[in-house]
């Protein structure tokens, strides 16, 4: 049976934030509190839990995209955004043409994944 998705009070938000100091777990950009979402890194419908090391904090924009993915899918997601902005995207395209924007094929690799956990 599945957790059910719960209210986190202000102490254990705190916690969360403070796992990657006030960072986004997934791109790294600082988050203030108000502003953090909780992720779970393995999602309640496949068995996660509310523990705080299933907690991610997480920005509105990557928790939105990661939704209820896995880790890997979340990553081979992003690591399709290129290609599907070239397909769809005429501004993409032309930013490209006039060397506005530059496309940078690399692994994706989470924030979580370079820095260190701090111990709560």
């Amino acid at each position: 049976m599945m957790p059910e998705r719960k209210q986190f009070n202000k102490g254990e938000r705190i916690k969360v934030h403070k796992k990657y100091n006030g960072h986004c777990a997934y791109c790294g950009q600082e988050i203030e509190i108000k502003d953090m979402q909780i992720d779970h890194l393995h999602p309640l419908y496949l068995g996660g839990t509310n523990d705080l090391s299933n907690l991610m904090p997480s920005c509105r924009s990557c928790n939105n995209y990661k939704r209820t993915y896995t880790l890997e899918k979340f990553r081979k997601q992003l690591s399709l955004l290129n290609g599907r902005l070239e397909r769809d995207s005429v501004i993409y395209r032309i930013s490209k043409r006039y060397g506005l924007l530059k496309e940078i094929n690399k692994p994706v690799k989470f924030y979580f994944e370079e820095v260190k956990e701090n111990d709560i």
